[in-house]
């Protein structure tokens, strides 16, 4: 009988490790559990910051590109008023100087036999 009880108090001190150990287990799951899914936050809010930094990388360089094109094209408006100013100031002249240039062209393009 005495051998009896012992053992039903070593089944239920067993039977207490064993829950321990399993809930040991279960914890350890659960961190793990965590930790995945924290390293897979920060993996997925990496790749999000990285596309909205090309995105407004992009936004950035399309701005300038407009402004240098806009700039652009007022230098040349500017350049091509002055240059009407100019003919209109002198029409002559300016014919003279187109015929000497077309001239010129013609002869460095045209056919050598």
């Amino acid at each position: 009988m005495e051998a009896n009880m012992n053992r039903g108090m070593t089944e239920a001190t067993g039977g207490s490790h064993m829950q321990e150990e399993l809930d040991s287990l279960k914890d350890g799951f659960m961190k793990l559990r965590n930790d995945v899914a924290d390293l897979f936050n920060h993996a997925f809010g990496f790749g999000r910051s990285g596309a909205e930094m090309a995105r407004d990388y992009g936004t950035d360089t399309m701005e300038s590109l407009k402004q240098r094109f806009s700039d652009m094209r007022s230098r040349g408006e500017e350049q091509m008023h002055s240059l009407e100013h100019k003919v209109q100031e002198k029409p002559l002249a300016s014919a003279v100087i187109a015929f000497g240039v077309g001239f010129v062209l013609a002869k460095m393009m045209g056919h050598r036999r």
